[in-house]
């Protein structure tokens, strides 16, 4: 069966609503609107966030071999037994949360590539191969990864988007039911309505220049920095 392809929409104008006098009409298409950004934007918060957290999760595994290393003297008396069963058991703890809502995140081809990091020394360790040359990277790996989709995420504002997207589809829910039952005349439920459309466009946009000065004063910030070094 394949995918139903969700349809992305422009920005609702202004003079978009001049064609529709009705109150349920207007709210339909609005609600419609909404419902594909907190689609679509739900996907890619998703993805960054899970990476941000995978990023620390592996970052911990790979410390723990770096202690566990120097307190047996050398990598090559970690066992394998040793290291299958710490990654697995790193890799539980930080699906658990997930696994417990969404059994298809382990599904996903992106969560896959990153889940197999966690064994890269078990393979090594099967292949005879020295493991002092994956921990050190495996550590810078797994805090970069974190980093990277953290500013990737800020700066797309992946979730900040789709909290906002996600919160005016409530309100237009709200709306539509006060309506429904009779709280809100069409003129009033039409006003509300035009009050959220109105807050949302002026929330996106602070939304996207905060994410820009926020990552213009940290790259300043960061040159800055290294002039001065």
């Amino acid at each position: 069966m394949k995918n139903e392809k969700v349809k992305y929409k422009s920005s609702p104008q202004w003079h978009d609503f001049g064609n529709y006098q009705s109150f349920e009409r207007q709210c339909s298409n609005y609600s419609d609107y909404l419902n594909s950004y907190v689609v679509w934007f739900a996907k890619k918060s998703n993805v960054c966030r899970f990476a941000m957290k995978q990023g620390l999760f592996l970052a911990m595994f790979a410390g723990s071999l770096f202690f566990i290393g120097k307190f047996e003297g050398d990598y090559e008396s970690i066992e394998l037994w040793l290291l299958s069963l710490l990654a697995c058991f790193i890799l539980f703890i930080s699906l658990l949360p997930d696994l417990v809502t969404d059994l298809g995140v382990i599904k996903s081809k992106s969560n896959i590539l990153i889940i197999s990091t966690y064994f890269i020394p078990s393979v090594l360790k099967m292949l005879n191969m020295d493991l002092g040359v994956i921990i050190i990277p495996l550590l810078g790996i797994g805090l970069g990864m974190s980093v990277i989709f953290y500013f990737i995420n800020r700066l797309e504002g992946y979730t900040r988007a789709w909290s906002r997207y996600r919160t005016a589809q409530y309100k237009v829910s709200l709306i539509s039911c006060q309506k429904v039952t009779g709280l809100l005349t069409e003129r009033q439920a039409l006003y509300r309505l035009h009050q959220v459309i109105n807050r949302e466009v002026e929330t996106r946009h602070k939304d996207i220049v905060n994410d820009l000065h926020f990552f213009g004063d940290k790259m300043s910030g960061l040159f800055g920095k290294s002039t001065s070094i």
